[in-house]
């Protein structure tokens, strides 16, 4: 009985980083993706289709488990696929870490407002019009660059909450979806409920949606719905 080869140990890693190199390149060429540095060298973002100063602008936050996770991607292709020049930084760069704090969340809303500031360098990007979505912990923080008056047209956030710091020093809100599952254990309904009392005590714009079947994150006709919404809600 004749014994099988192994491969050496070596060749095995050598053909699982080449495996890995060519999936990402696959995934970068299905959703047209390009890498850029911020000027401040201080965080890489993600350009999901033509980068064209004529499209809005969507900067899109990712949640905790970072931006490399499927969901993210396939939710920038999606608005990538309708209309948006789609950025998603990688915001924890900033930060080295995505644990919830107030400093960190201030360097987050620095990155969305450095963001800001670099697609506004040319007199037709000034009246492009900037939408922000978040997911989860990114959610959070696009209702905190909200609160700081980031200058955006509108935000979606889906489970997320505002962070108290935020909520003391409110300063504003631009227009608001606010998407929730009455069954979210993480970030708890209650969280969408007072954003939408804040709303109607400040007389901020908002809309609001909650999913009464869903938990942190949505699935199947409730995620299609929540992007038709989020796309109608931007769209006016």
């Amino acid at each position: 009985m004749k014994r099988r080869r192994r491969l050496p140990f070596r060749t095995i890693i050598g053909l699982a980083i080449c495996f890995l190199a060519v999936g990402k390149l696959s995934l970068s060429q299905r959703f047209g993706v390009s890498l850029a540095t911020s000027q401040d060298g201080r965080f890489k973002y993600e350009i999901f289709g033509k980068d064209d100063p004529g499209k809005p602008l969507m900067i899109l936050l990712h949640g905790a488990s970072g931006p490399g996770v499927g969901f993210y991607r396939e939710q920038a292709e999606y608005f990538s696929n309708n209309g948006y020049t789609v950025l998603l930084p990688h915001y924890f760069d900033a930060t080295k870490s995505n644990n919830p704090t107030i400093d960190n969340y201030r360097a987050w809303v620095n990155v969305v407002k450095s963001l800001m500031r670099e697609q506004r360098t040319t007199a037709a990007s000034d009246h492009r019009k900037s939408v922000l979505v978040g997911y989860s912990l990114g959610a959070s923080v696009a209702l905190a660059a909200g609160s700081q008056e980031v200058p955006v047209d509108a935000i979606a956030e889906w489970y997320g909450s505002l962070p108290d710091d935020f909520f003391e020093h409110l300063q504003g809100m631009p227009p608001l979806l606010i998407l929730h599952g009455e069954r979210d254990t993480n970030i708890p309904v209650g969280n969408a409920q007072q954003l939408i009392k804040l709303c109607e005590i400040k007389q901020f714009q908002c809309e609001s949606h909650i999913y009464p079947d869903q938990g942190h994150g949505f699935t199947g006709a409730a995620l299609k719905d929540a992007d038709s919404r989020t796309l109608s809600f931007f769209s006016r």
